[in-house]
C-alpha cells in the first residue's frame, strides 16, 4: 500500500491546519489498531495502540509514539485510563504521565513554561 501524502506546510499555518484536518478525516478509516502481532518493519504506517492509548508510527524498525494532546490532568494522581507516555499542556505547564493510574500514586510530572 502506498503511503498517503500529507498536506505540505506552507507560510499559512491556519490553512495548513485546515488541510491537515480534512486529510485526517479522509484517512481515518485507514487507521488500524496495533496488535501484539504487528511489527514495525514498514516505515510510515500509523496505528492506534489500544494498550497504551496513543497513536504510533513505524520508523527505523521501531514503533514511535506520536505526541497527541491528552486532557490536562486534574492532579498529579491523574484519572482512570491514564498511562505512561501521555502528554498534555496548557498555558502554564507541559505535563508528562510517567505511570499507570492506580488512584493514589503521583504519575503526572509537569514543567513550567516561561518566555524567552
Amino acid at each position: 500500500m502506498a503511503a498517503p501524502v500529507l498536506p505540505p506546510i506552507g507560510d499559512n499555518i491556519a490553512a495548513w491546519g485546515n488541510n491537515l484536518t480534512a486529510y485526517l478525516r479522509r484517512q481515518l478509516p485507514r487507521l488500524y489498531f496495533k496488535t501484539a502481532d504487528d511489527n514495525p518493519s514498514e516505515d510510515g504506517i500509523i496505528l492506534w495502540d489500544t494498550t497504551n492509548k496513543y497513536a504510533v508510527v513505524s520508523h527505523d524498525n521501531a514503533f514511535r509514539q506520536l505526541a497527541t494532546k491528552q486532557a490536562t490532568p486534574p492532579s498529579s494522581v491523574g484519572s482512570s485510563g491514564d498511562v505512561a507516555g501521555m502528554i498534555s499542556w496548557d498555558t502554564n505547564y507541559i505535563y508528562i504521565c510517567t505511570g499507570s493510574h492506580d488512584g493514589s500514586t503521583a504519575i503526572w510530572k509537569r514543567v513550567a513554561l516561561a518566555s524567552y
